[in-house]
């Protein structure tokens, strides 16, 4: 089917929704402005649109962000690229020692893998209270990074898991740190590119890693106020940190990593007074917060402290096999 075929059938659909049922929805999401449609079935004709269309495209695949902007009228939305029917870029998959996770994979469906949970149980738990159970099912693991949102419940875990992207294009294919990979809120270093896998190297047999995310009310489906994923390995021998890797979420312009906090930790024994010290030191240091509807600067700095010290802490517990450090 060509793609004005695709276009012209996605707003008949919309036509013939019914007069009611149309109208309630118009209601309930606001009237969405015009916009072509493409739903491409392969990976090369997915690239032969991004390069024919020349940025002026947005990609659609879980959509629970990009329908929201669209209504609101934020940003241009000349044509919708729907990557959901391209079958390679939902797969979820071990691949020697690494964990793949396709861009179109979604929260619930990370969440739930076997291979996952029992590899990187921490993403597992943070995806699994990603949004509510419908935007779980809906959201994909590479639209909740491209969103490049300060408070992305998946990219805390996934760097401190020393994850890349694969950024694919009609010319070239690269891959990114996740560390490099976001700009600013909104903006990535995606450049006429399409994000198509997400590659988890294979930790040390011995490493432990805790994410905690803070959300409104306590409720952890809420977007964070603070998140905070901590991943460590010890040196059993010297009972010291061998290696600790942290990151924050909703307490920067991005995603990131805690570098000043890591630092303090690394190779200094597991105890109490390490940890507390690192706690403050990604508080005050690491983390650039700002106040807004949800919190407030000086509440989100408190609250990484907590939340740092916290899982130093249940990593201390878990390692020691004791209750207190």
């Amino acid at each position: 089917m060509s793609n004005r075929g695709c276009v012209f059938i996605f707003r008949l659909l919309i036509a013939d929704h019914g007069g009611t049922r149309f109208a309630t929805s118009e209601r309930m999401l606001g009237k969405l402005p015009t916009f072509d449609y493409y739903c491409p079935t392969t990976l090369d004709e997915t690239l032969a649109i991004v390069e024919r269309l020349n940025g002026n495209l947005s990609i659609l695949a879980g959509g629970t962000d990009l329908l929201v902007a669209m209504k609101e009228r934020r940003g241009k939305h000349p044509a919708l690229l729907d990557i959901k029917s391209v079958p390679e870029l939902s797969a979820i998959r071990a691949e020697n020692g690494s964990v793949c996770l396709g861009a179109t994979a979604t929260a619930r469906a990370v969440a739930a893998s076997p291979l996952v949970r029992e590899r990187f149980p921490m993403l597992a738990h943070a995806l699994k209270f990603l949004g509510s159970m419908q935007i779980g099912n809906r959201a994909t693991i590479g639209g909740n990074l491209c969103n490049a949102s300060p408070a992305a419940d998946g990219a805390p875990p996934l760097l401190v898991l020393n994850a890349s992207l694969k950024l694919v294009g009609k010319a070239r294919t690269r891959w990114v740190p996740l560390d490099n990979f976001f700009v600013e809120p909104k903006k990535t270093v995606i450049d006429h590119e399409l994000l198509s896998e997400v590659r988890i190297p294979a930790g040390a047999p011995n490493g432990r890693g805790i994410f905690h995310k803070l959300g409104a009310r306590n409720a952890p489906e809420d977007i964070c106020i603070v998140s905070a994923a901590v991943y460590a390995v010890p040196d059993a021998e010297k009972k010291a940190w061998q290696e600790v890797r942290i990151a924050l979420g909703a307490v920067a312009p991005t995603p990131i990593r805690a570098r000043y906090a890591e630092e303090r930790v690394q190779g200094q024994p597991i105890d109490g007074k390490i940890a507390d010290e690192a706690a403050q030191i990604a508080a005050n240091k690491d983390a650039q917060p700002i106040t807004d509807i949800r919190a407030s600067a000086e509440y989100r700095r408190a609250m990484v402290g907590v939340l740092v010290k916290r899982a130093l802490e249940q990593i201390a517990r878990e390692i020691q096999g004791a209750k207190h450090l």
